[in-house]
């Protein structure tokens, strides 16, 4: 098995999971739901992750261009460009009552179709090459990082591989979109299953 067949395997079988057993059936007003502090909607780990993940393409292969573009943020009526490491409570409610949920979860099927991509056209001996540095400090520039709460992220991320950063979409996705959303549903009454 190759090393991108493996990845595959593995981020779509997490997708699988999260679409299948904790996405599917929900309604815009369960996806965005903020039940309490400390734990923020679906909605938002939804657009967390997919964001990571757009991003950290860019990050695997430098001629990549991200999905989120001007139309994307209009087509979901979100008009901020970071990844959401660091957003406060009050920006968290304003994301949520903002979002169009329709538009977030195609945004997440068409950067799920760029990471798959990606992992399929990264050479192996790329997996042991390390992110550039720049790259990593461009995301203050750039506004990936748009706030004081987050700016550690560059300097921890510092040395990581492009085989680190590709195998964060699953472990990331698992993360939010497996523990997170295990937190939300329960604490709103929402069973999980088929």
């Amino acid at each position: 098995m190759q090393s991108s067949e493996f990845f595959l395997e593995q981020y779509d079988t997490v997708r699988g999971i999260v679409d299948n057993l904790f996405l599917k059936g929900l309604d815009d007003d369960q996806l965005k739901v903020q039940p309490k502090e400390g734990l923020n909607s679906i909605a938002w780990y939804m657009w967390h992750t997919t964001r990571w993940q757009d991003f950290a393409n860019t990050l695997i292969m430098p001629s990549c261009k991200q999905v989120l573009d001007e139309q994307w943020m209009t087509r979901m009526n979100v008009f901020r460009r970071d990844v959401g490491t660091g957003m406060t409570r009050e920006e968290c409610t304003e994301f949520n009552k903002a979002v169009n949920v329709t538009e977030l979860r195609a945004y997440w099927h068409t950067v799920g179709d760029a990471v798959r991509d990606v992992a399929r056209s990264l050479p192996p001996d790329d997996l042991r090459k390390p992110v550039e540095r720049n790259q990593l400090y461009q995301m203050i520039e750039d506004g990936t990082i748009a706030n004081e709460r987050a700016k550690w992220v560059p300097s921890f991320l510092e040395g990581k591989t492009r085989g680190w950063f590709i195998s964060m979409a699953v472990w990331h996705m698992a993360e939010h979109l497996l523990g997170g959303v295990v937190c939300v549903r329960r604490v709103c009454g929402i069973p999980v299953g088929l």
